[in-house]
Parts: C-alpha cells; sequence; structure tokens
C-alpha cells in the first residue's frame, strides 16, 4: 500500500484513536439531504464518513472530490446502525485530485470484521493494541522518507502532512471489569460542528437569554418547560430546553451572562416558528445531561451577538420576521392596559426610534417590558435624554405600515456599550437629532399606504385569497352599490377596559337596564356600533363585505347612534334614506381584511372594511402615473 497515506489508519480511527490524525484520500462524495457523505481509504481499507455542515463549501464547490487527499485534523467517531461513521469537523485538503491510490475494499456493515486480526488483539480495552498500531506507524514515517515509494508497481503520489506522533492507547479511567469503560471527559467542540450524530460532544458556551418558566397541559398531562439560548467563541448559536424533572434541575442553576460546559444532551431539529437563532438543531437537556459553571471568565466569549437591521431595511422585509434593531429613542408613550383575546389583561407601550437611515419606526413593548425597561426610558426621555436602544429578537408587524413588537425570546439593552450604538450617539448629537425622519410605521401619504397591495374584486376570489392559515390584507377601489338597513348596528357595552371601550353586545334586563356579560355589569345606557353588510363593486365584479365601527362612520358620515335615533326614535324615515343614498355609487379606497372563517358547518371567506376612505383624485392620479412608469420600466 501507499508509503504516504497512514496504514492502518481506518481500523485504528474507528477503533477509537481521535489523535491520530491520519493522511487519507476520498474515494467517494455523495451529498445526502443538506449533508455530505465520502468515503474515505488508508490505501487497503475504506470507511464511511460524514462531513460536518461548516465543512459542506468543500464538496460542494468541488474542491474537496474523488481522488482528493486530505488530512484529518478534528473527528469524532459515531455508531450508526451498527456501523461506525467518521464525522469530519476540520480537515486539510494536499491535493486536490490525483489516481487512487493502492487497491482499497469496501469496510464490511460489521466494524469488528473491518480491523485486521492485528489490530484488534487483545489489551482489554477495545482499542487496538500499540504494538500493532506502532508498526503501523512506522511503516508510514518510512513511507514518507522515501519518496518514490511504489503501489502496485506505480509511483505514488507524495506530500507533506502534519508530523503524527505514534498512536497510544487512551489512558483507563475507571476499571469495571474485563472491559474498561471510556470515561474521559468529552471534547469541547464548536457549537456549529454539533449534529445528531455525535455519541459524545461537550461545548463552552454563554448564556445570552433565558427564558420564562411555563406550564402547559396536554393529552400527557400537565408540564413545565424552560429554554435558554447560547453562544460559543466561534460566534455559534443555539438554544437549550428542559422538561419537568430536568427544570428542577437546571433553572436555578443557569443564569444569562454565565459560561457553562454543556454536555449529554441529545440534537434535535429546532422548531422555527419559537426558535429564531441561526441553527438548524435545537438541545434537549434530560435526567442524563451536565452543566457545570465555569468558574473563571472567558473573555474570548462575547456577551451578546447582534445582526442589526437599518430601520429602512425593516419597511422590506416579511411580516413575523425576527430582526435585532438598534436607534434613538425619540419619544416614549405612556403604558396603558389592553385586554387580549383570551380575556387577560397585559400592558402595552408604544415609543419610536430613529436611526442613521433616515426612517423611525414604532416599537411596542408588551407585559413586563413596559414596567421594567419601558419605565426606565420614559424617566430618561422625560428628563430631556434620547437614550439608545438595542432591540434583540423583535418581531415586525404589519399593519397600515411596519412596526416591531416584543416576543417572550426579546432583550432590551439601554444604551449598551458596543460600537454601533457609540457611533449612533454620535451621529445624534453632531445633528442627527434636527434631521427629520419618515416614519415607516405609518402612512406616507393619506389614500396610499405604504406597500399597498392593490387587487381588483375578481382578483379576492380568483387567487383564493383568505383561504391560509393568516388573513390578506389588501386595497381595492371601488364603489358601494348597496347598503342593508334592517340590522346596520347593534347594542354594545360603552364601559371601559383599559384605553378602549368593552363594545361587546348588551342586552335589555327586565328592570330596564343593559347586561353586559364580557364585564359582568350593568348599565344605564347602553352605546350603538355598526354592523353594516354592503355591496362593493368594480369594472371585475361585486362582492359583499362587513363594516364595523369606525370603517362604517367613514363611508355613512355619521356614528351608529345619530343613525339609530333618525330611523327608530325620531323615524325619519326620508332623511335616513337621504343619508344612505348620499354613500351609494361613491368611490372608496378600502383597505380590505379577507379571511375564511367556519360558519355552522360551511367555511365561507369574509371580507372586511379595516379603512375607507373617498378617492382622492390628484392621489389617484399620482398612484396611476407611478404604476404606469414602473410597467414601462418593466417592459423597457
Amino acid at each position: 500500500m501507499a508509503g504516504t497515506l497512514t496504514a492502518g489508519a481506518i481500523a485504528a480511527v474507528e477503533a477509537g484513536d481521535l489523535e491520530l490524525r491520519p493522511v487519507l484520500q476520498v474515494v467517494e462524495v455523495k451529498p445526502i439531504q443538506e449533508r455530505y457523505r465520502i468515503v474515505v481509504s488508508d490505501g487497503t481499507a475504506t470507511g464511511q464518513a460524514l462531513l460536518a455542515t461548516q465543512l459542506n463549501g468543500l464538496a460542494k464547490y468541488g474542491r474537496l472530490r474523488k481522488g482528493s487527499v486530505v488530512q484529518l485534523m478534528e473527528y469524532i467517531v459515531s455508531t450508526i446502525q451498527s456501523r461506525r461513521i467518521i464525522v469530519v469537523l476540520n480537515l486539510e485538503i494536499l491535493i486536490m485530485e490525483c489516481q487512487i491510490v493502492g487497491n482499497p475494499k469496501l469496510a464490511p456493515q460489521d466494524i469488528s470484521n473491518s480491523m485486521p486480526q492485528k489490530v484488534l488483539s487483545s489489551n482489554n480495552s477495545g482499542y487496538p493494541s500499540p504494538q500493532s498500531t506502532n508498526g503501523a506507524s512506522s511503516s508510514v514515517l518510512s513511507g514518507r522518507n522515501n519518496q518514490n515509494s511504489m503501489v502496485n508497481g506505480k509511483n505514488a503520489p507524495t506530500f507533506n502532512p502534519t508530523a503524527q506522533p505514534s498512536y497510544k492507547p487512551p489512558p483507563s479511567y475507571k476499571n469495571h471489569g474485563a472491559i474498561m469503560k471510556n470515561e474521559a471527559p468529552p471534547r469541547i467542540i464548536p457549537i456549529s460542528a454539533l449534529n445528531p450524530y455525535q455519541g459524545r460532544w461537550a461545548i463552552k458556551a454563554r448564556v445570552t437569554a433565558k427564558g420564562d418558566l411555563r406550564r402547559y397541559n396536554n393529552a400527557k398531562g400537565d408540564g413545565k418547560v424552560f429554554s435558554f439560548d447560547l453562544l460559543d467563541s466561534d460566534g455559534g448559536e443555539i438554544r437549550a430546553t428542559c422538561f419537568n424533572a430536568v427544570v428542577d434541575r437546571f433553572y436555578d442553576v443557569v443564569e444569562v451572562g454565565k459560561v457553562y460546559t454543556i454536555s449529554k444532551g441529545s440534537l434535535k431539529p429546532a422548531q422555527k416558528n419559537f426558535n429564531h437563532l441561526n441553527n438548524q438543531w435545537e438541545i434537549f437537556l434530560d435526567v442524563t445531561s451536565i452543566v457545570e459553571l465555569c468558574p473563571d471568565e472567558d473573555s474570548s466569549i462575547p456577551t451578546q451577538q447582534f445582526n442589526f437591521r437599518l430601520i429602512s431595511d425593516v419597511e422590506n422585509v416579511e411580516t413575523n420576521s425576527i430582526v435585532d434593531i438598534i436607534g434613538i429613542v425619540v419619544s416614549v408613550n405612556p403604558s396603558v392596559t389592553i385586554l387580549r383575546k383570551n380575556g387577560m389583561e397585559t400592558q402595552r407601550r408604544i415609543l419610536n426610534l430613529k436611526d442613521v437611515s433616515g426612517r423611525s419606526v414604532e416599537v411596542t413593548l408588551w407585559g413586563e417590558f413596559c414596567n421594567r425597561e419601558g419605565r426606565e426610558l420614559q424617566e430618561l426621555h422625560d428628563s430631556g435624554v434620547f437614550p439608545v436602544l438595542t432591540v434583540k429578537a423583535g418581531k415586525v408587524n404589519d399593519f397600515s405600515g411596519k412596526s416591531v413588537g416584543t416576543i417572550s425570546a426579546t432583550q432590551l439593552f439601554i444604551n449598551p456599550n458596543i460600537h454601533e450604538a457609540q457611533n449612533l450617539r454620535g451621529w445624534f448629537d453632531e445633528g442627527g437629532k434636527n434631521v427629520a425622519s419618515l416614519s415607516i410605521s405609518n402612512d406616507a401619504i393619506p389614500g396610499i399606504p405604504r406597500n399597498e397591495i392593490r387587487k381588483t374584486v375578481v382578483q379576492i376570489k380568483d387567487e383564493g385569497l383568505g383561504r391560509g392559515d393568516k388573513p390578506d390584507w389588501l386595497t381595492v377601489k371601488a364603489t358601494i352599490s348597496f347598503i342593508k338597513t334592517d340590522n346596520f348596528c347593534y347594542t354594545a357595552c360603552p364601559l371601559m377596559i383599559g384605553d378602549r371601550k368593552c363594545s361587546k353586545k348588551v342586552v335589555k334586563t327586565g328592570n330596564g337596564k343593559w347586561c353586559c356579560d364580557r364585564c359582568n355589569r350593568e348599565i344605564e345606557e347602553c352605546d350603538y356600533r355598526y354592523l353594516l353588510q354592503a355591496q362593493v363593486q368594480d369594472h371585475t365584479g361585486v362582492t359583499w363585505v362587513t363594516a364595523f365601527q369606525e370603517a362604517g362612520e367613514e363611508i355613512l358620515g355619521c356614528t351608529a347612534k345619530e343613525l339609530y335615533l333618525v330611523k327608530h326614535e325620531a323615524q325619519d324615515d326620508i332623511k335616513f334614506g337621504e343619508i344612505i343614498q348620499y354613500s351609494l355609487f361613491e368611490e372608496y379606497i378600502l383597505k380590505l381584511k379577507v379571511k375564511e372563517e367556519l360558519y355552522g358547518d360551511e367555511q365561507k371567506v369574509k371580507i372586511t372594511v379595516v379603512k375607507a376612505e373617498k378617492v382622492n383624485p390628484s392621489l389617484e392620479s399620482r398612484y396611476l402615473l407611478d404604476l404606469i412608469s414602473k410597467i414601462s420600466v418593466s417592459v423597457g
């Protein structure tokens, strides 16, 4: 066999030698889903290997190919379906391509049958004996000194790999009988090298975020869960999650900002609906997992890692995307109480950020963020200070413009000691304070919303809008041709919940008062709110829409209570008819929410008018001219 390839390397590596750094030849490269499998040869035997994801580029772009001669610098060995698989973490390409060296034979499926009998000589450790391996190493070294060694009667190619010491079996840590169990601590590897195929691994990382302890109930019963995010010195990030009894072990141990070594967990695909980190895997800790605090601070591991986007870029990202932004706080609104759809109250506070891009954005703080960072920001702003705020993992929302809101994984940093914050502070103090900024959270021009999706009536049906998991938001220019007048409003609760009215339907009781089931109170006088059913049409078709209070007032020009009194109290049918007729056959710009809902046993698409404005000829002309110019550019 070739003197330039490491003799007996496949057998030694598969037996557990992780320090050999063998020189091998690639005899096959094959993509498997998002990974690459390679077959490597030592000139006589072959072994199966799997490239770590960070090495995919070598195979993808052809640098690593059939015939390449490589030296494995870092690797581990795992057993998968009774086969030994070499997981390559790092390698050096010595020769990009040459003829196949020796006459390599495919290794049998059973690893015990794939090694020479010499290598399997008993030393009661499960590793190759020193005598047989040293002999192999000696032949390798002698082969390196003879650059004209022959393989099958031909000159073999020569390389200069890193010098390798003779292989020595690993030390024994505890004697458990006839077979020695390897209890050496696992090697610390980068987070980017983690994959489900590894048997023993350890990472050293800093906790950058720790989630709240959450309780849940499902078909299996009650449970509890919490997660924390990890960052290592190479910039790799990953989330670790604990359930039930594991929560009791580690919840009080894990602290944000501290560095830990973590081992003995399982890796599963990350659930991207809840995990925003740039890693396809997530660690699930179990009762055998180890989380140990590193007593000495490791300055090589940063405290946080940001991927900042300019506010002007946020305007063009997809809704529900997770972003990091940094800006100067130019306004802070008071905290208000909001009633969620589930009936629970929470706090909301809105503030505005601006940056060097000439744009500003609304940031909505929810829950405890209002009372912690929100209160501090309010006090700073009231004292005349414009603090720098970093929002890590904010969620992009889109309703009449883009905004950023906090979620459970969000972190806020006020005046952080980072380079980007210092640059932003310098820009603001040297004149940026007086630079006008355009908000991406509000319509830039009335009647022409930013990022407007203009559709025709027939497109709503033809494109199947509203039939997805989330509602579709769009704008149409249409004429209102008919309004139902029999039930145009409903009796509503006027009581305030936080900063808005309850507005739920109330019913009249026997004592003449109105009862609200939501507020569980009786009131003397009810309110009236629109529930308009109208028919709208354009040049392509006709459809029915529903308009609630604000949109109804924009269409009819009066409140629901005023119209109710005209029809039912004054019983002035002429005036009532005039109000309705005045709104018909007028062109409107209608912002619509389209969503499929269940009515009885039938799924129907419901179209709700969110906003209605009469067409402004000047603005509509500008919109059409802009549309014409875009079409001309695309055609030209």
